[in-house]
C-alpha cells in the first residue's frame, strides 16, 4: 500500500462510518490479538459494572458456574456486535442518513463523562492487557490439561471402587482361602482406593484454582478494555467538528462525483478521513501539540500563516535575515527528514521500502511556497516521528509477546519436570514443590526451577543406579545361597543313602543271628527297597520322602502294637513278681521252721536221732522242689530278658527311621525355601517387568496427549485463520467491492494474485500436517492398548506365582507341624525306654545275692556275707540311679538346645522369605 508520507490513504469500510486508522494503530474493538482464537467479545451492559467505578460490586462466581464452559472461547456465548450484519446495518445507514446523523450526536452525548487517560496510561493499558491476555490463554491450557487429569482421576477412582466390589463379593463365594493373603488384598485395595480418592480430589481442587484464577484475569481484561474504550470515545468526542464541505477534488474520489450523496450535515460522507485535512482555523483543536514538543517554529509558522513576516522597507536587513533564517531551517528540516526516513527504511526495509520521501524545495522559490514548504517538512516529520512510535511499540510489543511465548513454554517443559520427579519419587519422600506462574515479567524464575529440576533428576538418577548396583549384588548372593542350597540337599541326600545302607546292613547282621532259630524268623522286618547308588534329583527326593512318610505310618502302626504288648508283659511280669515274693515270704518262714525244729532236734539230739534223720529226709525233698522252683523261675526270667532285649532293638530302629525322617523333612523343608526364594526372584522380575510396561504405558499416554493438545492447538489455528480469513473477506467486501470487481483487480495485479496462491499453498500445508498428526494419534492410540494387554497379561501371570507361593506356604507349615509331631512321638518313646531301663537295672539289682539253686546250706557264720551283699545292693541301685538322673539331664539339655537352634534357624528362614505384605501390594497394584 502506497503513502504519501504524511497521512496513508485509506479507503473507507462499506459502512463508511469507521474507516482504518492512520499510523497503523488498532481500533478500539481489536485490541483483542489474533491468537486469542476468537472474535472481539461484544460488550453488554453488565460488563460496565467491572470498571474501578464499580469494584465494589464485583464477585466470584462458584467453581461450577465457570467450568461449564472452561473448553469454549471467551466470547462463545456473546453476540458479535461489532462484526455481525455489516451488510445489513450499511445498508440501512446509506437509505437513511438521518438515523445515522441520530446514532452520532446520541454517542456524543454519551460519551462526554467518560474518563481521558494519558499517552502513558493508555499504553500501559495496553500493555497490561496484553499480559492479561498471555495468562488468559496459558491458564486456559492448564486448565484444559487438567480437566483431563481430572477425568482421569474420576474414572480410576469409578474403577478401583467397581473392582473393591466385586473382590468382595468373589472373597464372600470362595472357601478355605488364607486369611493373610485376604487381609492383605484388602488392605491393598483400600489403600489404592484411598490414593484415587485423594488424587481425585487434588486434582479438582486445581481446576477450582484454575477456573477461578480465569474468571478474574477475563473480568480484569474487561475492565481494561472497557477504560481503554471509554478513553477512545472521549477523544473522538473532543476532536469531533462536525459535518463539513468537503473539497472538489475528495468529492470527485467518491463513487458517483458529487451527485452520488447529497452534501447534507447528515451525510455519512461529510466526516472527514484524515485529522490534517481539516481546516486550520484559529478556534480549531490541533492533536498535534499532544505529541510535538513546543519549540520556536511554531511562531514562525504563525507569522507565515498572519502574514505579519512583511515589514517596511526600512527593515530590509531583518527581512534578509530573516530569509536566511528560514532557509536555514528549510535545509535543516529537509535534511533531518532525509536521515529520518532512511533511518525508518533501514527499521524495516521489507516493509518500508515504498516510504515516501521527503518534501523537496523548488528553485528560486516565493516565501508563501516556503511556508508551506516548511508547513510540509514539519508534517513529514510528525508523520515520521509516529511512524516510528508505532515501529517501537510493534516491537516491543513482539518482545513481549516472544518472552511471554517463551516463558509459557518453559511453564510446560517445567511441568512435564514437574510430573517426572513426582512419578519417580518415593512415598516417604517429600513433596517437590511445583513450578512457579508465569509472572509476565521475566523467565528467570522457570529458569532457575529448571536447573533445579535437572539436578534432581541426576539425583535420583544417581540413586537409581546405586538402587541397580544393589539388586545386582543381591542376585549374586541369591545365587550363591542357591548352590549352598543345592550342596546342602545333595548331602541331605547322601546322609540318607548312607542310613538306608546302615539300616541295612544292621538288618541283615540281625537276620544272621537268628538264622539259626526258626522261630524268630518273623520278627525281622524286610529289606528296604530302593537304590543305594541311585542320583540325586528332585523327582527322586519328591519319592523317598513319600515313601519315609509312608514308612513312618507303618511304623507307628508297629508301635502302637508294640505299646499293647509292652502292657500285657509287663502285667504278666507283676503278677508272676507277686508269685515269686509270696514263694520266697513261704520259703522263709519254712526255713525258719526248719531251722527251729533243727535246734530242737539238736537239743534233744540224744533221744531223736531216728526223729532227726526222718526230718533231715523230708528237708532234703523240699530243698529239691524250692530249686525246681527256683530253675522254672530262672527260667523265666531269662525269657523276659530276651524279650527287652527285642524291644530295646525295635526301639532303636524305630529312633534311626524316626531321625533319617527327620532329617529328611529338614531337606524338604530346605527344598520347599529354595523353591520359594526362586520363586521371589521371579516374582520380583515380574514386578520389574510390570513397571517397565506401566512406564511404557505411561509414555504412550505422554504421547497421546503431548499429540491431542498439538492437534487441538493446530484445530484453533484453522479455526482462527478461517475466522480472519472470513472478517478480512468481509472487509475486503465492504472496502474494496464485490469479488467481481476484486477478480478484475487481482487480474489487473499479480501481486496479489501471488499472495492468494501463497495462502492456498500453506492451507493445503496445514491440511496435510492434520492429517499426519491424526495418524499420529491413531497410532499412539494403538500403542496404549497393546500397552495395557500386555500389562493386563503381567498381572494375571502375577495372581497365578502368587496362588502358588501361597501353597508353597501351607505346605511348609504343614511339614512343621508334622515335624513336631514326630519329635513329640520320639520324646515319648526316649522316656519310655529309658523307663524300661530303670525297671530293668531295678530287677537286676535285686536279683543280686540271690541264691542259685543247689547251693549249700547258709551256716550260721554268713550274716556278715549277707550284710555285706546288701551294701553292695544299695551302693549299686544309688549309682545306677545317679548315673540314669545324670544321662536324663545331659539328654534333656541337648533337647534343649536343639530346640533353640532349630527356633533360630526358622526365625532366619522367615526373615529371608519376601514378606507377605510386599505380595498383596502387588497383587492389588
Amino acid at each position: 500500500m502506497q503513502s504519501n508520507g504524511l497521512r496513508n490513504a485509506y479507503a473507507p469500510n462499506g459502512d463508511g462510518l469507521s474507516p482504518q486508522p492512520p499510523y497503523d494503530y488498532p481500533s478500539p474493538t481489536s485490541n483483542y490479538p489474533a491468537y486469542m482464537g476468537g472474535t472481539n467479545p461484544a460488550y453488554e451492559d453488565s460488563a460496565y459494572q467491572g470498571t474501578p467505578h464499580y469494584a465494589s460490586n464485583t464477585f466470584v462466581p462458584p467453581p461450577d458456574v465457570f467450568l461449564e464452559g472452561q473448553r469454549k472461547p471467551i466470547t462463545s456465548n456473546m453476540p458479535d456486535s461489532t462484526r455481525g450484519s455489516q451488510e445489513r446495518s450499511s445498508t440501512i445507514l446509506k437509505r437513511d442518513p438521518v438515523a445515522m446523523h441520530l446514532l452520532v450526536e446520541t454517542a456524543i452525548i454519551d460519551s462526554q463523562g467518560f474518563e481521558i487517560l494519558s499517552f502513558e496510561e493508555v499504553e500501559a493499558l495496553k500493555r497490561e492487557q496484553q499480559t492479561i491476555n498471555t495468562r488468559i490463554d496459558a491458564v486456559q491450557r492448564k486448565l484444559a490439561l487438567e480437566s483431563k487429569v481430572r477425568d482421569a482421576a474420576q474414572s480410576l477412582n469409578r474403577l478401583h471402587s467397581k473392582k473393591g466390589r466385586d473382590q468382595e463379593r468373589e472373597a464372600a463365594k470362595s472357601h478355605r482361602r488364607s486369611f493373610g493373603s485376604r487381609s492383605s488384598t484388602g488392605s491393598g485395595n483400600s489403600e489404592t482406593l484411598a490414593k484415587s480418592e485423594d488424587e481425585f480430589a487434588a486434582s479438582l481442587k486445581k481446576c477450582d484454582d484454575l477456573g477461578r484464577e480465569l474468571h478474574q484475569l477475563e473480568t480484569r481484561s474487561r475492565q481494561v478494555e472497557t477504560q481503554l474504550l471509554r478513553h477512545t470515545a472521549g477523544i473522538l468526542q473532543i476532536t469531533h467538528e462536525g459535518p463539513s464541505k468537503r473539497s472538489q477534488d475528495r468529492n470527485s474520489a467518491l463513487p458517483g462525483g458529487e451527485n452520488g450523496r447529497p452534501d447534507s450535515p447528515a451525510s455519512i460522507y461529510t466526516y472527514e478521513n484524515g485529522r490534517s485535512n481539516r481546516a486550520k482555523d484559529d478556534g480549531n483543536f490541533d492533536e498535534r501539540s499532544l505529541y510535538r514538543s513546543p519549540e520556536n517554529l511554531d511562531g514562525l509558522m504563525q507569522a507565515l500563516k498572519n502574514g505579519t513576516h512583511h515589514m517596511p522597507l526600512a527593515d530590509h536587513d531583518a527581512i534578509e535575515r530573516q530569509s536566511q533564517a528560514l532557509n536555514s531551517v528549510e535545509k535543516r528540516l529537509e535534511d533531518f527528514n532525509d536521515r529520518l526516513r532512511d533511518l525508518i527504511v533501514s527499521a524495516n526495509p521489507e516493509r518500508n521500502q515504498g516510504y515516501s520521501p521527503a518534501p523537496k524545495s523548488a528553485p528560486n522559490s516565493q516565501d508563501s511556497q516556503r511556508g508551506s514548504l516548511v508547513e510540509q517538512h514539519l508534517d513529514f516529520l510528525d508523520q515520521a516521528l509516529h511512524d516510528v512510535g508505532a515501529e517501537h511499540n510493534q516491537l516491543h510489543q513482539q518482545a513481549r509477546h516472544s518472552q511471554n511465548a517463551t516463558e509459557g513454554r518453559l511453564e510446560g517443559i517445567n511441568n512435564q519436570l514437574y510430573a517426572l520427579i513426582s512419578s519417580a519419587q518415593g512415598e516417604d519422600d517429600a513433596n517437590y514443590p511445583p513450578p512457579p506462574a508465569i509472572s509476565g515479567h521475566s523467565s528467570q524464575d522457570q529458569i532457575n526451577y529448571m536447573e533445579e529440576a535437572f539436578y534432581n533428576i541426576e539425583q535420583l538418577h544417581y540413586n537409581m543406579s546405586e538402587d541397580l548396583n544393589e539388586f545386582r549384588s543381591k542376585s549374586t548372593d541369591q545365587h550363591s545361597q542357591s548352590s549352598q542350597y543345592e550342596a546342602t540337599l545333595t548331602g541331605l541326600w547322601s546322609i540318607i543313602l548312607a542310613g538306608e545302607e546302615e539300616a541295612r546292613q544292621k538288618k541283615y547282621q540281625r537276620r544272621q543271628l537268628l538264622a539259626a532259630n526258626h522261630d524268630a524268623e518273623d520278627d525281622v522286618s524286610p529289606d528296604e527297597e530302593g537304590n543305594a547308588n541311585e542320583e540325586f534329583s528332585l523327582p527322586a527326593f519328591s519319592n523317598k520322602v513319600q515313601w519315609l512318610y509312608n514308612r513312618a505310618t507303618t511304623l507307628k502302626e508297629k508301635e502302637a502294637i508294640l505299646r499293647r504288648q509292652i502292657k500285657q508283659q509287663r502285667e504278666l511280669n507283676s503278677k508272676s513278681d507277686e508269685q515269686k515274693e509270696h514263694d520266697f515270704a513261704r520259703l522263709n518262714d519254712e526255713i525258719n521252721q526248719a531251722r527251729a525244729q533243727q535246734a530242737k532236734a539238736e537239743s534233744e539230739l540224744s533221744r531223736a536221732i531216728d526223729h532227726l534223720e526222718h526230718i533231715n529226709s523230708q528237708e532234703s525233698h523240699r530243698n529239691a522242689a524250692d530249686s525246681e522252683a527256683l530253675v522254672a523261675e530262672q527260667a523265666a526270667r531269662h525269657q523276659a530278658e530276651d524279650r527287652y532285649h527285642e524291644l530295646e532293638s525295635q526301639i532303636g530302629e524305630l529312633q534311626d527311621d524316626a531321625r533319617i525322617e527327620a532329617a529328611e523333612l529338614r531337606a524338604e523343608l530346605a527344598e520347599a525355601s529354595a523353591s520359594v526364594e526362586s520363586l521371589s526372584v521371579s516374582l520380583r522380575s515380574a514386578t520389574a517387568e510390570k513397571e517397565a510396561a506401566e512406564a511404557h504405558a505411561s509414555e504412550a499416554a505422554n504421547a497421546v496427549a503431548s499429540k491431542e493438545q498439538e492437534l487441538r492447538e493446530l484445530e484453533g489455528e484453522v479455526i482462527r485463520l478461517q475466522t480472519e480469513v472470513t472478517i478480512a473477506r468481509a472487509e475486503l467486501d465492504g472496502a474494496y467491492g464485490t469479488r467481481a470487481q476484486r477478480a478484475a483487480e487481482v487480474a489487473a495485479n499479480p501481486t496479489i494474485k501471488k499472495e492468494l496462491d501463497e495462502l492456498g499453498a500453506s492451507n493445503a500445508a496445514l491440511i496435510a500436517e492434520l492429517e499426519s498428526l491424526r495418524r499420529a494419534h491413531d497410532a499412539a492410540a494403538q500403542s496404549e492398548t497393546e500397552a495395557r494387554e500386555t500389562e493386563r497379561n503381567l498381572k494375571q501371570e502375577l495372581g497365578a506365582m502368587a496362588s502358588e507361593y501361597e501353597a508353597l506356604t501351607k505346605d511348609m507349615i504343614q511339614n512343621e507341624k508334622d515335624r513336631d509331631r514326630f519329635e513329640a512321638m520320639i520324646d515319648s518313646l526316649r522316656d519310655e525306654k529309658e523307663s524300661l531301663e530303670m525297671e530293668l537295672s531295678d530287677e537286676r539289682v535285686r536279683w543280686l545275692g540271690v541264691r542259685s539253686p543247689g547251693a549249700p546250706m547258709a551256716q550260721p557264720g554268713a550274716a556278715p556275707e549277707a550284710t555285706s551283699i546288701r551294701m553292695l545292693r544299695e551302693d549299686f541301685r544309688k549309682m545306677m540311679r545317679d548315673r540314669t538322673a545324670e544321662g536324663l539331664k545331659a539328654l534333656r539339655a541337648e533337647q534343649e538346645e536343639r530346640r533353640k537352634l532349630e527356633a533360630l534357624v526358622r526365625t532366619l528362614r522367615r526373615e529371608q522369605a519376601p514378606q507377605k505384605s510386599s505380595l498383596s501390594k502387588t497383587m492389588t497394584a
